[in-house]
């Protein structure tokens, strides 16, 4: 083998050590629900009355719920 070759496998092998742990530990997705919740709750900010502050102010809450929700799947607590 020549010298550049060695230096291209050993560039890489940390990259390929990354993605054959990461493949190795796959599991579904648990934040899907949060995803048709952020839907359904856009749907409902949208159809609020009082204004764009009431439905932006709606929408933040989506946001933050969101985040919760994909926080709880992704680490469990």
């Amino acid at each position: 083998m020549s010298a550049s070759m060695v230096q291209r496998v050993v560039r890489l092998l940390p990259v390929m050590l990354v993605a054959l742990i990461v493949c190795s530990d796959a599991k579904p997705a648990l934040a899907a629900t949060c995803f048709s919740d952020l839907r359904d709750c856009y749907g409902r900010a949208a159809g609020r009355d009082g204004g764009i502050w009431d439905m932006w102010a709606y929408g933040l809450d989506c946001e933050l719920t969101f985040t919760d929700c994909t926080r709880r799947a992704i680490v469990g607590r």
